[in-house]
């Protein structure tokens, strides 16, 4: 009796203690957001400063070729989504018109065949201007992930400069305890790798989306490609939130059939990528099961913002190597966060 009572009150005590910690990140968000996402770049950038430095580069030299190559691509999403939004937005009052010409068709078309529309049009969410600044929020949200860019390039900065530092104290100070060890190592290894893969392999898909979009003569198809890129580090949802504007924009410039040709193609090219080339260079993967990575998402967004989202994956192997996998009392938790493949648990 006195064990199970024992048990419940660990179990909330742990419970209570996760309530506090969810809280202390979400109230600390806006400072750990820049933190963790120099991280993630760390551990895709070290690798090619360390590849530099075993070709007989200077360390100060493949620093500062690999902070350069991050200066330039902060600097070019900054500034392509600055001008792509001032763009989008000096067209945005021809859409809206376009949108309430065929809005008016549709509520026509079912009045015509005794279907009352006017409880639809009274919806707030169904208003022109709401659908088309839908548009526009994707990006903003975007560009909110760099509102601490100056911040984030300094945590970056400094972070990859100690990297090397780190690692050998980290090996020093874990030298007792190599199984801890092991899952830096792991994890370090896997994200790094995940990353790298997933980079490469959405620019291989945004590359052949936007042949697909200037085929098809689709409005703004690098700024739809761009996205479609940063939203292929989205798990599940990413996909269809990239899908939303170039459909919406063919919907309203050349008709109906030729935006269900566009999204079709569209997931084909994704479904490609995803299901034949990824697998076959993602083959342990992360080990999370589908669900999991569903719920990281709108987890991490919820605690982090809109930057959670792009990071849900890393972040949750993150706690589940490091916080769970060590210690025997959590290590059901991580079990069940697992992807349950036996190849994958017979292989650590």
């Amino acid at each position: 009796m006195k064990t199970q009572k024992r048990s419940i009150t660990s179990l909330l005590i742990g419970i209570a203690s996760l309530v506090l910690i969810v809280a202390g990140l979400k109230a600390v968000s806006g400072l750990l957001s820049p933190i963790l996402l120099s991280l993630f770049i760390v551990l895709v950038t070290y690798p090619i400063m360390t590849w530099l430095e075993r070709r007989n580069f200077p360390h100060w030299l493949a620093y500062t070729i690999v902070l350069f190559l991050v200066l330039s691509i902060g600097a070019f999403f900054v500034l392509f989504f600055t001008i792509s939004l001032e763009q989008l937005s000096s067209v945005l009052p021809d859409y809206v018109d376009r949108t309430e010409a065929q809005l008016n068709d549709l509520w026509q078309w079912l009045n015509d065949r005794g279907v009352e529309s006017n409880d639809i049009q009274s919806l707030q969410w169904f208003q022109p201007e709401r659908i088309i600044q839908i548009v526009l929020s994707l990006i903003s949200s975007l560009l909110s992930i760099f509102s601490n860019i100056g911040l984030t390039l300094l945590i970056f900065i400094y972070m990859l400069a100690s990297a090397p530092t780190f690692a050998r104290q980290l090996r020093q100070g874990l030298k007792d305890n190599t199984s801890l060890l092991v899952q830096f190592q792991d994890f370090a290894h896997s994200t790094t790798s995940y990353l790298a893969i997933r980079s490469w392999l959405g620019a291989l898909t945004a590359i052949c989306q936007i042949i697909l979009m200037w085929i098809m003569g689709v409005q703004f198809a690098v700024l739809w490609g761009v996205l479609s890129f940063l939203f292929n580090f989205v798990p599940n949802i990413g996909f269809y939130i990239a899908l939303i504007p170039p459909v919406l924009l063919t919907l309203l410039n050349k008709g109906l059939w030729q935006a269900v040709i566009l999204g079709v193609a569209y997931a084909l090219i994704n479904n490609f990528f995803d299901v034949v080339v990824a697998p076959r260079f993602l083959a342990k993967g992360l080990d999370l099961s589908v669900l999991v990575t569903f719920l990281a998402v709108i987890i991490w967004t919820w605690i982090l913002g809109p930057i959670g989202a792009f990071m849900a994956l890393p972040l949750t192997v993150m706690v589940k190597k490091l916080l769970l996998e060590p210690f025997p009392q959590t290590q059901l938790v991580a079990l069940l966060l697992g992807s349950g493949d036996e190849k994958t648990t017979k292989g650590k």
